[in-house]
């Protein structure tokens, strides 16, 4: 009876460290996909650091060789031909179109808020099917627009801790309108109708529930329109422009 106790609690004490070894082993394996994934992040943000690199240096490159031929006609007693050359790369920059059509900003835009997402493991993607080319809203207010949109989205979605964090700007058209809208996977907003309203804001603090406030406001005196959408999945901002 002595020798079958013993053997149940050798076996009870094998069947504890089978299970702690397996918790260990488990934690260890967690961890290591942990930091493959934290390293894939980081070889992302220096693959797309190097590339910036790589174009700057690029864009560095014709800067000099503009700037030797330029050098050697000024040498070389020509300022009118120093002019002219001047003249017509000035205007080579300037007739470059945006890949956003007229709306150039966004490229500024979307550069910008791309680096910030990268920092803070957001994806930032934008998605062009139609360009923009006759709008009457002012590229400082529309910019304003987009940006307090987007920073609240970045803001929200820095709050949770969930994997491929994504926002994702859409800009296309039917016959009657242009539609942008702004996505993200963030927590869920309630009171959706009321988030436009002055001093609203889902965050602590003071001096907050202005932005959206401003949003509403620059919008309403174009003809614009905008509206909230929010469920557990999918945060959506959609500004209606009228074409005409």
């Amino acid at each position: 009876m002595i020798k079958g106790i013993f053997i149940s609690v050798l076996a009870f004490i094998v069947m504890i460290l089978c299970l702690y070894i397996g918790y260990e082993f488990s934690k260890m394996m967690n961890l290591n996909c942990k930091y493959k994934s934290e390293l894939n992040k980081l070889n992302n943000k220096i693959e797309h650091k190097d590339n910036i690199i790589a174009k700057l240096r690029s864009q560095k490159h014709d800067y000099l060789k503009h700037l030797q031929v330029v050098y050697s006609l000024l040498n070389n007693n020509l300022n009118e031909d120093a002019k002219d050359y001047i003249t017509n790369i000035s205007n080579s920059f300037r007739s470059k179109t945006s890949r956003y059509g007229k709306v150039s900003y966004l490229d500024a835009i979307a550069s910008l808020k791309y680096e910030e997402c990268l920092v803070k493991n957001i994806s930032f993607d934008v998605y062009i099917q139609d360009f923009i080319d006759n709008l009457v809203i002012e590229p400082s207010e529309m910019s304003s627009v987009l940006l307090n949109i987007i920073d609240n989205a970045i803001d929200s979605l820095s709050t949770i801790n969930k994997d491929n964090k994504y926002i994702k700007l859409f800009v296309y058209e039917d016959e009657f309108q242009y539609v942008i809208s702004i996505k993200n996977n963030g927590p869920i907003i309630y009171n959706t109708e009321s988030i436009f309203e002055e001093g609203f804001s889902t965050k602590d603090g003071d001096n907050r529930g202005y932005g959206l406030y401003l949003v509403k406001n620059i919008l309403d005196k174009y003809g614009y329109h905008i509206f909230a959408s929010s469920d557990e999945f999918l945060t959506e901002f959609t500004i209606l422009i009228p074409k005409y």
